[in-house]
């Protein structure tokens, strides 16, 4: 089994109970499953998501110079 606490909640738009994988805080509203894909933002389609590039390794004198200190 995981070792992630499950904790019953009430959910705070329709007041089922169900479980979360986490220890809810006070101040913040907890949704079950069904209203949670409600108040989520919808993600943008795969055309029109923007590609990130993996960080490039960087070399000795690259890392010195974005720290602004002679590295020689």
């Amino acid at each position: 089994m995981s070792d992630k606490p499950i904790t019953k909640i009430k959910c705070s738009d329709c007041g089922k109970t169900a479980t979360v994988p986490f220890k809810p805080t006070p101040d913040k509203p907890v949704y079950c499953r069904n209203c949670l894909s409600k108040h989520r933002t919808p993600r943008a389609p795969p055309e029109k998501r923007v590609e990130t590039k993996p960080p490039s390794q960087d070399t000795e004198k690259q890392a010195w110079s974005r720290r602004r200190t002679n590295w020689m």
